[in-house]
C-alpha cells in the first residue's frame, strides 16, 4: 500500500519553484573539493546567500550548480563524494526526522511527508510497503534535464546514507533502481549502494529497504521529539523567505511549463502574471530573448533524450515541442554540425 505521498497544499503554494539551500551547499562543496574553479560559480544567481538561515533559493539555481559540478564531482567520486561531506544537520531538520523516528519505516514516511523542507514542491517521495519491505521512489519534473541521471544516482544513495546513520549500521538494500543506462563501472555502483542488486533504465530512481530493517525500533527513537521536529519542518518551510531575481522566476516558470508539455509564450507570460509583450520586453532588458531561452532549453532536453533514452526521433520532437522530426533534425545540425544519430551513437554531443 502507499503510505505517504506529496506535500501540504498551502506549503506548496508558498515555496513553489524554490529549494532550501542545504543540498546546494553540499554540491558546491563537492565540486570545489574535486577541483571546480570557483570562478565558474560566479555567475550562478544567489550562491552568495547560501549560508543565510531561513531562506529558499530558486530551483533554477541548484539545477545550474548540478550542471557545473557534475563533471569534476562525478569524476572524483560522484554521489559518494557528496555524501562523504554530509554530517547530521547538513540537510537541516530533515536529517533529524530519520534518527528520532520510532522505526526506519516511520522515518521514511516522515521524510516523504516533509521532502519540501529540502526540495522543490514539485519533487516527491512515494513510499510503498509490500512483501519486500519499504520502497522509496523519487519523482520529480527533471526527467528531460541532462543532469537527471546524476540526480537519480544521488537520491537513493542519500537515503541509504541517512538510513544507515539512523540505524547505526551500514544497511544492504533489497534493491536499487536507477533511470540511467547500465554502467560499465559495476563495481563502483555496487560499492555505492552496498548491493549488486541494481536495476537500470527504470522510470524513476528508487531504493527498497528490507522489512527486517524498517520495522525495528531505532536506537535514538524519541516519538515526542519526532512530532516536534515534524511541526518544525513544516513551519520553517512555510516561513522561509524565497530569494528571487526576475530571470530566475522566468526560468522556473519555463521549466515548469515544459514539464507539462511544449511551452508557449502566452502560457509562460500568464504564469508570471504579465502580458506576452511585457515578457518579451523584460527578456530584452536581461540581454536575452524568448527564442534564445527556448532554444537553449530545447537543446539541453534533446541532447539528454538522445543520450539517455531509446525514444524515437519523432517522439523526442513531439516531447520537446518541434513540429516534426525534420525540424528537430535541422535544429540538431545547427547546434552540433551533425544529426541525432551521431549523438545517440557516441553518447555525447
Amino acid at each position: 500500500m502507499v503510505s505517504s505521498v506529496m506535500w501540504d497544499g498551502t506549503e506548496a503554494d508558498t515555496v513553489k519553484g524554490t529549494v532550501s539551500p542545504h543540498l546546494t551547499r553540499l554540491l558546491v562543496r563537492a565540486g570545489l573539493a574535486a577541483g571546480l574553479d570557483r570562478s565558474r560559480l560566479a555567475g550562478v544567481p544567489d550562491l552568495g546567500v547560501l549560508n543565510q538561515n531561513g531562506i529558499r533559493i530558486p530551483t533554477a539555481t541548484i539545477m545550474r550548480v548540478w550542471e557545473l559540478v557534475s563533471g569534476p564531482a562525478w569524476e572524483a567520486g560522484g554521489s559518494k563524494r557528496v555524501m562523504e561531506l554530509w554530517r547530521p544537520g547538513a540537510l537541516g531538520v530533515w536529517d533529524y526526522l530519520f534518527c528520532v523516528s520510532g522505526t526506519l519505516g516511520h522515518a521514511l514516511d516522515a521524510a516523504s511527508r516533509h521532502l519540501t523542507a529540502i526540495a522543490d514542491p514539485a519533487d516527491r517521495f512515494l513510499t510503498v510497503r509490500d512483501g519486500d519491505g519499504v520502497t522509496v521512489t523519487y519523482q520529480g519534473p527533471y526527467r528531460d534535464h541532462p543532469q537527471y541521471p546524476l540526480i537519480g544516482e544521488l537520491v537513493p544513495h542519500m537515503l541509504l546514507v541517512l538510513a544507515s546513520s539512523a540505524t547505526g549500521r551500514r544497511l544492504t538494500p533489497v534493491r536499487v533502481r536507477l533511470p540511467q543506462r547500465a554502467s560499465t563501472a559495476s563495481q563502483r555502483v555496487a560499492e555505492l549502494y552496498n548491493t549488486t542488486k541494481v536495476e537500470f533504465e527504470a522510470d524513476h530512481p528508487s531504493i527498497t529497504f528490507a522489512a527486517a530493517d524498517t520495522d525495528v525500533s531505532l536506537p535514538r527513537a524519541d516519538p515526542a521529539l519526532a512530532a516536534i521536529l515534524e511541526d518544525h519542518a513544516r513551519l520553517s518551510t512555510v516561513a522561509a523567505r524565497p530569494v528571487w531575481k526576475w530571470l530566475d522566476r522566468f526560468h522556473a516558470a519555463l521549466e515548469s511549463a515544459v514539464a507539462e508539455g511544449p511551452p508557449g509564450l502566452d502560457e509562460v507570460a500568464g504564469r508570471l502574471a504579465m502580458s506576452p509583450r511585457t515578457l518579451q520586453r523584460r527578456l530584452r532588458e536581461e540581454g536575452t530573448t524568448w527564442r534564445a531561452e527556448l532554444e537553449e532549453l530545447r537543446q539541453r532536453r534533446v541532447q539528454h533524450l538522445l543520450r539517455e533514452t531509446s525514444l524515437s526521433v519523432d517522439s523526442i520532437a513531439a516531447r520537446v515541442g518541434f513540429t516534426d522530426s525534420r525540424s528537430l533534425r535541422r535544429a540538431v545540425h545547427r547546434w552540433y554540425g551533425h544529426g541525432p544519430a551521431a549523438i545517440r551513437a557516441s553518447g555525447s554531443a
